[in-house]
Order: structure tokens, then C-alpha cells, then sequence
């Protein structure tokens, strides 16, 4: 097998023409599982996505074996040729679209997602917790297919068009909140391409900026659950205040 890429919780092997992601933790089983269930009912909605083969184990290991995809990552190649930035984001913001025009049946709830990870950072107190969480209820709720963790790097460019990779968050919810988190990834990176690709997209989706940043604070109150920077934990901090 071929390393092909490493993530925190996982490394993504080359097999034959498969590609196999195991888990780095000997009890991730339920993960794995979860994980391709969520991928495999983004591939039956019809959406360009790895399709997956099964869950095994390698080396006492839980992993997925899927469709192997040989691309670059859309980002790479705007890392490359910056001048062509607005061209990538488009080709990302249609992808998004096109994701958000799908109900989500059997994905979990978005809302439920954003609460438990407020609930969960150490990074925040009980104060701020329950004030993200009161605005999180009084947020509307969708029932639209949210990719979670849409951004450049996990769109792959490949010889069949681009593939969406990485569902291991998707969920059942609202597109504008959705689109705020991919504003905050972007906004965590560039500004300028943050702005480009908020632009873009409410432009082509018709709807309003402030839709979208209504939802900031408790994106960036969920975020704080994750594995971030001490650089961006201050950044975080501050727009939960917004």
C-alpha cells in the first residue's frame, strides 16, 4: 500500500484501485462505520463522491476501503495560480449548491451538532456557552444536505470532474450555516478569498450576506471544539461576541 495522505484521525492508503482509510486508534470502529454510512448516502443522492466498498480492519485496525480517486486538491492548484482564485470558488460555490438542493434523510441534525460541540470546548465558559446555545435555538432550521467542512482542499480535481471528499460532518440543516462555516475556514486562512467566496455565493444562491453571518458566533463557538491554533482560539473568541 501507498500513503496518499494523513489526517489527525487517520492515514489514507493506495491499494490496488482502492483506496483504504484506517484509523489511527484501535477503537474507532463505530467511527469508520459512521463516517462511510454518511458517505455512502452522499453517493445514492446522486452527488460526485468516492463510492464505498466496505469496513474492514488492517492490522487489528478499523478502516474503509472506497473507490480510489486520483485527483489534486482544487486548493493546491489555487495555491498555484492565485489569479485564478475566483474561478476555484465558483467551481466550489456550484458544488455547494448543488449539495444544499438535497434533503438530507437520515443525516443528524445540525443543530444537535453545533450544541454539543459548544457544550463540549473548554475554551468558553458556562456564561458564553449558554448564551451561544440560546442563540443557536433561535436560528431557523432546515432540512438540507450540509457538507460541514466544505472548502478547497476537499474538492478533488480529477480526469471525471470533481469529487467531494471528507463527510465525516455532514448533516441535516440549514445551507446558511453551512456556508458560514466555509466562510470561517476561508476567513481563518485568507480574508480576500473569505470575502470572494462569501460574495460568490450569495450572489449565485440568492440570499443575504447577513443570513449567513447571523449564524458566526455559535460556528465559531463550535469550532473552538476542535484542534486550533492558539492564534485562532483568540480569533474564535472574538466572533462569538459578534
Amino acid at each position: 500500500m501507498t500513503l496518499t495522505g494523513s489526517g489527525a484521525q487517520a492515514d489514507v492508503y493506495h491499494y490496488e484501485d482502492k483506496a483504504v482509510k484506517i484509523y489511527k486508534a484501535d477503537h474507532m470502529q463505530a467511527e469508520a462505520r459512521y463516517e462511510a454510512d454518511l458517505q455512502e448516502k452522499a453517493y445514492k443522492a446522486g452527488l460526485p463522491v468516492p463510492a464505498v466498498f466496505e469496513i474492514t480492519e488492517y492490522g487489528g485496525k478499523a478502516a474503509i476501503v472506497m473507490e480510489y480517486i486520483k485527483g489534486k486538491p482544487l486548493g493546491e492548484s489555487m495555491l498555484e495560480n492565485m489569479a485564478k482564485a475566483r474561478d476555484y470558488i465558483n467551481i466550489a460555490v456550484d458544488l455547494q449548491m448543488m449539495t444544499h438542493n438535497i434533503r438530507a434523510e437520515g443525516f443528524p441534525n445540525q443543530k444537535d451538532r453545533l450544541a454539543k460541540k459548544i457544550k463540549n470546548t473548554s475554551h468558553l465558559d458556562s456564561g458564553q456557552k449558554e448564551e451561544l446555545l440560546l442563540r443557536l435555538e433561535q436560528l431557523p432550521s432546515d432540512d438540507k444536505l450540509c457538507h460541514g467542512d466544505f472548502h478547497v482542499l476537499n474538492l478533488l480535481q480529477t480526469p471525471q470532474g470533481v469529487k467531494i471528499i471528507d463527510w465525516v460532518d455532514a448533516c441535516s440543516g440549514t445551507p446558511a450555516a453551512d456556508v458560514c462555516r466555509s466562510y470561517l475556514l476561508y476567513l481563518l486562512y485568507r480574508e480576500d478569498v473569505a470575502k470572494m467566496y462569501l460574495e460568490l455565493y450569495c450572489k449565485t444562491a440568492k440570499i443575504d450576506k447577513l443570513d449567513v453571518l447571523a449564524w458566526m458566533p455559535v460556528i465559531a463557538g463550535a469550532k473552538l471544539d476542535e484542534n486550533v491554533t492558539e492564534r485562532d482560539v483568540q480569533t474564535l473568541k472574538s466572533l462569538t461576541n459578534k
